[in-house]
C-alpha cells in the first residue's frame, strides 16, 4: 500500500512532461482546481493524440476559471481557477478521448461533473468508473438525447 497526506498546495507547478506526456491532463486539471498556477513543458505530443490534447484542454479548462496559454514555442502556462468560486456544475467534453474523461473525473472533489462519452475510458481502463465508484464516488450513468 501507500500512504497519502493532504499537504498545503505548492505555490507554483514546474514540470517537463516530455518523458511522461499521458500524465500532463491530469496534472494541469488538478492544478487548476486547486488553484495552483503551472507552467509545463513537453506538451508537444498532446496535439497528435486521439484529438488535440492542448485544444482540448484549453476548452474544458475555461469552464472552471482556469486557461491554459502558451507562452513561447513549447512553454505553455497555466491560471488555474479560483478554488473558492469554482462553479457548481462542469459538463465536460471528452472529444472521443479516453484521457481526458478520467483527466476530467476527479473534479468531482470540487463539484458536481458531467463527463459526455463516458464509455471512452474503455480504450485504455475499462473499469475506471467501476473502480471510481469503488472508491467513494457516486456516479449515475445516463443517455443524453
Amino acid at each position: 500500500g501507500v500512504l497519502l497526506t493532504k499537504k498545503s498546495n505548492l505555490p507554483e507547478m514546474n514540470f517537463d512532461f516530455s518523458d511522461s506526456p499521458d500524465l500532463a491532463q491530469t496534472v494541469i486539471v488538478t492544478c487548476a482546481a486547486k488553484g495552483i498556477p503551472g507552467s509545463f513543458m513537453g506538451l508537444e505530443s498532446l496535439k497528435i493524440k486521439e484529438t488535440n490534447r492542448i485544444t482540448a484542454l484549453q476548452n474544458e479548462l475555461k469552464k472552471i476559471g482556469a486557461s491554459l496559454t502558451e507562452t513561447s514555442k513549447g512553454k505553455w502556462k497555466l491560471k488555474p481557477a479560483d478554488p473558492e468560486n469554482l462553479p457548481v456544475h462542469a459538463v465536460i467534453e471528452t472529444y472521443g478521448d479516453h484521457r481526458m474523461a478520467m483527466a476530467f473525473a476527479p473534479l468531482a472533489t470540487c463539484m458536481d461533473v458531467t463527463i459526455l462519452e463516458p464509455d471512452v475510458v474503455n480504450k485504455s481502463y475499462p473499469a475506471f468508473w467501476e473502480d471510481l465508484q469503488k472508491s467513494g464516488f457516486e456516479l449515475k450513468f445516463s443517455r443524453l438525447s
